[in-house]
């Protein structure tokens, strides 16, 4: 059997797998959500994934389309997703986790790549998440070519794979780092012949071809005229870098901090008894079965007590090195792989304490099962949301079209904030870093929020920002129209539509 094939028994694993992870899925689904850029690329039928350096993911979504212009294939591109990540993780399982041989187990710490709470974000692309899930699969299918293939296919295959992962969405390269690590657990605690060259050819694959993205792909393919040029510069190689480096960091983790602060109590309960159990009864048990000896000993529990802080840094270090850094939920997409690490250390060394295999997956399980009420929580929320600005729009719309019906006016702009409903607003209050999330709509963006009422416009107004003399006609003049959410004015050949919650400065 080749390397890539399954069988019998992780073909029952990969059913499972992909039926757990499409019930988590479901409500994102359900909601039928046009998400941020998602506006821009069905209204106009283009996307900008090349201008990000991202060219594989634009030839992802045109061949999933058809070609251009894009056409709307929702929810096929997350479905087709969540099935190609499932293989590759039950591909990774076949490859490196044989070890664990209860089908619940396996699953319970394969579950915690697609049910990070971080990647909620990613999940919500329509067209999106397929470009970013691939990319976050690609990782696992580099950690599962065995040693027994040939020394050109140990550097070739991932050096393809990592130029396909840069191609598509380079914050999945933080999950190389995390199987990185994984991989030296395996080699320092694994009774089995590790093949050294192999992983070291593996490892200069994948530098190989991040590098080769950075000079060859990127170099091409980034817009140099733009905001996206200046998001890609790194830093540079200088002592003060070192230091900009770890205040990245520590902001980073500070971050992870404040958005699992907004988690329930238990959850977080369970999450530290997780993490302090697994460092602590890991040390244990090794030092009651290890017969090593000396600076070995020492070395082994260090890594141990190290190495679940090594992954949870490395699942968001290829984005520290950037010059400007903007903390946002989907660049936090390899997190997964931190409670990965934590339920294989768990596992592998629980397999010879059988009395405490049970209350341990019953930990990880709860910690699952969090994240699939979280997922629904937040499907709700954004489900309502998107009622409710159709609801608003339908009312601007047709107050737009009123006031332009001699077609006098061609410009419209925005003032204020579209008001929300009043279940959207407690979800926002209790968990306001995902509630932040929810796409801001009847913006002056032609490609993001403003696009929203764009899909429901014939007449060919333009988006513009609002100007000086906007805000005088607002505060001195009197709204041609006007109700208990906005009030419309006219300036010149521009309607204005003003929000009432919103503040109008001068």
């Amino acid at each position: 059997m080749k390397w890539y094939e399954l069988d019998k028994k992780y073909i029952v694993n990969y059913m499972l797998l992909s039926m757990l992870s499409l019930i988590y899925i479901f409500p994102i689904v359900l909601i039928n959500l046009y998400f941020k850029d998602d506006l821009g690329w069905s209204l106009r039928g283009s996307i900008g994934l090349k201008g990000d350096g991202r060219p594989l993911g634009e030839y992802l979504v045109l061949a999933l389309c058809g070609g251009n212009p894009v056409t709307d294939t929702a929810p096929l591109p997350l479905i087709l997703s969540v099935l190609f990540l499932s293989y590759t993780l039950i591909l990774y399982a076949k490859t490196n986790l044989d070890f664990i041989p209860s089908p619940c187990a396996l699953l319970t710490v394969l579950l915690f790549i697609i049910t990070n709470p971080f990647a909620l974000e990613c999940l919500s692309y329509r067209y999106g998440s397929l470009v970013i899930l691939a990319a976050l699969a690609i990782p696992f299918l580099m950690f599962s070519i065995p040693g027994t293939v040939s020394k050109w296919k140990s550097f070739v295959y991932p050096s393809l794979l990592s130029i396909a992962l840069m191609s598509l969405y380079q914050p999945a390269l933080g999950m190389c780092l995390v199987l990185f690590i994984v991989g030296v657990f395996f080699v320092l605690f694994q009774e089995k012949k590790v093949n050294y060259i192999h992983e070291g050819l593996r490892i200069a694959g994948i530098g190989f071809g991040a590098i080769a993205y950075k000079l060859v792909i990127a170099n091409h393919y980034v817009d140099q005229s733009d905001w996206r040029y200046t998001a890609s510069q790194t830093l540079e190689l200088k002592p003060g870098s070192i230091i900009a480096i770890f205040q990245n960091i520590f902001a980073a983790c500070n971050y992870v901090r404040e958005f699992l602060s907004e988690a329930a109590l238990w959850y977080q309960v369970v999450l530290v008894l997780v993490i302090v159990l697994t460092m602590l009864l890991t040390v244990v048990w090794y030092c009651q079965k290890s017969e090593k000896k000396g600076w070995r000993r020492v070395i082994d529990i260090l890594f141990l007590l190290l190495s679940p802080v090594c992954v949870l840094v490395s699942s968001f270090l290829p984005l520290m090195i950037l010059r400007q850094q903007t903390l946002k939920l989907r660049i936090f997409i390899a997190f997964g792989g931190f409670l990965l690490y934590l339920g294989i250390l768990l596992l592998y060394f629980v397999k010879k304490h059988p009395a405490f295999i049970r209350p341990l997956m019953l930990l990880l399980i709860l910690c699952n099962l969090y994240h699939y009420t979280y997922v629904y929580s937040y499907g709700n929320a954004v489900n309502n949301h998107n009622e409710y600005a159709k609801y608003i729009a339908y009312h601007v719309v047709n107050d737009l079209e009123t006031i332009n019906a001699d077609g006098e006016f061609t410009r419209v702009s925005f003032i204020g904030e579209m008001p929300r409903s009043q279940r959207t607003q407690m979800f926002c209050d209790k968990y306001p870093m995902t509630g932040a999330l929810l796409p801001q709509y009847f913006t002056n963006d032609g490609w993001i929020g403003g696009a929203y009422v764009l899909h429901y416009l014939q007449d060919g107004l333009t988006l513009e920002e609002g100007t000086d003399a906007d805000r005088q006609t607002v505060g001195s003049g009197e709204s041609v129209m006007a109700n208990s959410l906005y009030s419309c004015y006219v300036n010149a050949d521009k309607i204005i539509i003003v929000f009432h919650d919103s503040t109008v400065s001068d």
